[in-house]
């Protein structure tokens, strides 16, 4: 009915007023009575209409959204730097996960060991270090390129190394450590907040807030020559529509600080150096 024309005339015969529609090759007739309501049905489905082209125009311009989320979402709260990309490391140690607690709780700030960068900290229960450091070991696929060597076997050598080199730096033991054990490289993981969610999968009075670095340092020199940042406290999608993705899975639910924490380290491994068919 889009583009429709109304036509009356009298006819001589009859004290009514005929009234016709023509659309394309439509055409009956109408009393003069129903004139007015034809009217306003045309006016209605045009109405209509022009809500169902922007209906479209809308739909399209989520997807889009969702479309850029995806082309973005480190930006979103996890970002990687791959700082060197000649690496050739065929030994890397992996030293226990450390939760580091902000000196000041009322400024709720924490510095990385390694990099001296400040994250923002909030206090936690437990050791989720010890979850964060099984997540990154489970998404490591060396897949011949190089050989890890597990925090369990570092774990001796590092707190030897750290009770004999009081006073000097984290750097500086840890090249010591890799050095001793005959690594390469040498990875470095820290936690600064793991916040758990307050509420319920599908209703967060408040949500998980994860923050947390992890590094790859050079035995030789000490540089680090890759490193992975994740900051993120989930929104909801009325608060941002980029959390589209970790929502979709995340199974359209408020995610606890394990399945952020988790989603996050899958994020940063993507780029993690692959070293496959390097020589040492």
């Amino acid at each position: 009915m889009i583009g429709s024309r109304v036509s009356c005339q009298q006819r001589e015969v009859s004290e009514f007023t005929v009234c016709h529609v023509e659309n394309l090759s439509m055409t009956f007739p109408v009393e003069s009575g129903y004139r007015e309501i034809l009217q306003s049905g045309v006016i209605s489905i045009k109405k209509l209409f022009s809500f169902f082209l922007f209906f479209r125009f809308l739909l399209c311009g989520v997807v889009c959204v969702a479309l850029l989320a995806g082309c973005v979402s480190n930006k979103g709260g996890g970002a990687t730097a791959l700082l060197q990309r000649d690496i050739t490391f065929k030994r890397i140690a992996v030293t226990p996960f450390q939760a580091v607690a902000s000196g000041d709780p009322a400024v709720q700030i924490a510095r990385c060991p390694v990099s001296g960068t400040t994250f923002r900290a909030c206090g936690f229960s437990g050791n989720p270090e010890k979850k964060l450091e099984e997540q990154f070991l489970s998404g490591l696929n060396p897949s011949g390129g190089y050989t890890v060597i597990p925090p369990q076997e570092v774990l001796g050598v590092y707190r030897r190394v750290s009770t004999n080199s009081l006073g000097e730096t984290p750097l500086d033991i840890l090249k010591k450590v890799g050095k001793e054990i005959g690594a390469d490289g040498i990875i470095a993981g820290h936690l600064f907040c793991y916040r758990e969610r307050k509420g319920f999968d599908y209703s967060a009075e408040k949500p998980a807030s994860v923050a947390f670095c992890v590094h790859l340092i050079r035995t030789q020199d000490g540089v680090s020559v890759w490193k992975g940042v994740f900051d993120k406290t989930q929104s909801s999608l009325m608060e941002n529509i980029l959390d589209i993705l970790p929502f979709i899975r995340g199974g359209g639910k408020w995610m606890t600080a394990e399945e952020l924490s988790r989603d996050g380290m899958r994020e940063i491994l993507k780029d993690f150096p692959d070293m496959r068919g390097t020589d040492k």
